[in-house]
Order: C-alpha cells, then sequence, then structure tokens
C-alpha cells in the first residue's frame, strides 16, 4: 500500500508541472504560421492596444519631467523641449492601421524564409513601418540588423560567458557607417 501511495504522491507532484518543464515556446515565424486568422487578428490587436498603453505611459512620464527638461535647456521654448523630447518617439505608434494590415504585412514578412526566426515583435513593427511609408532601405537595414542579432543570440546559448555578450552585443548594434 505505501509503494502506491509513493507513486499517486510522485504523479500528482510530477504531472502539473509537467507543463513547465517543456521548452519554452518561441514567438517566431513558425509560430506565427501555425495560428489560424482569428487568433492573428486577436493578437495583433491585443500588442497594438498593449503598446498604445505603453506609449500613454510614456508620454506621462516625459510630460511629467518637463520641469527637468526645461531646467536642463533654458534657452529652448518649452513647446520645442516638448516636441523633441516627449511626441518624437514613435516606437509605440501604432494608431491608424488596422488589424488586418498588421497580419498581412506580418504573413508577408514571414513569407521570406529568412525572417521565420524572427520574433513577432519585430514582425509587427516591421509591418508597421512599412505601412506608414518608412524607406525600403532602411527597413532593409533593420531586418539585416534583426537577423544578425537573432543568429548572435541562438549561437551563443545560456549560460553565457562576457566574451559571448559581447559578441552578441556587437551582433545587435547598428553599423555606425550606414
Amino acid at each position: 500500500m505505501k509503494p502506491l501511495l509513493v507513486l499517486v504522491a510522485f504523479i500528482a507532484l510530477v504531472i502539473p508541472n509537467a507543463p513547465l518543464a517543456a521548452d519554452k515556446t518561441d514567438l517566431d515565424g513558425y509560430w506565427w504560421e501555425k495560428l489560424d486568422a482569428s487568433f492573428k487578428l486577436g493578437w495583433v490587436s491585443g500588442y497594438a492596444k498593449a503598446m498604445d498603453l505603453a506609449g500613454t505611459i510614456q508620454m506621462s512620464t516625459c510630460a511629467s519631467n518637463l520641469p527637468l527638461y526645461v531646467k536642463a535647456f533654458p534657452n529652448t521654448d518649452p513647446k520645442v523641449i516638448l516636441q523633441k523630447m516627449c511626441l518624437s518617439d514613435t516606437q509605440f505608434d501604432y494608431d491608424s492601421i488596422s488589424m488586418g494590415q498588421f497580419v498581412d504585412g506580418m504573413n508577408a514578412f514571414y513569407k521570406d524564409y529568412r525572417n521565420k526566426q524572427l520574433e513577432v515583435g519585430w514582425a509587427i513593427q516591421y509591418a508597421r513601418d512599412a505601412i506608414k511609408g518608412k524607406p525600403a532601405s532602411e527597413l532593409d537595414a533593420g531586418v539585416t540588423l534583426w537577423r544578425r542579432c537573432s543568429g548572435a543570440d541562438k549561437s551563443h546559448p545560456m549560460p553565457r560567458s562576457d566574451e559571448d555578450a559581447a559578441q552578441i552585443s556587437k551582433a545587435c548594434t547598428p553599423d555606425p557607417a550606414k
């Protein structure tokens, strides 16, 4: 009877934790292509809403720091400071694009086999920038950097040495000449 209780206790402890032991899913092009259309729409909708909230928080924080910026730049019009410091950042700008456009853009991005290993955050950023009219040369330079960075990251498994971290950092840094 005691061995049976030990077995039941072992199973009760191990089975609920089995999903935790599974490898983490990479949210990349391989993951994206397995999703159905409605899930993709829901995902981009949630992402865009989260980025909108992040942008609101960032803008509020920046605006609340305006007195510090005015003090640091006393000869600059506060409106100019507000524009340059708070309103010019477009990293959270996912407005004026339909969710269907995002999905179409991400699907097109992942049709290129070289982009399959890139994370969905980069794919949606690419789609946003392409839709908003960023020049193709800038888009291509960004994707080249992401590929290089992703390749370096995947080729240096954890735990990483300081040398590994330096190589990844170098691969993920844009070329200053470009």
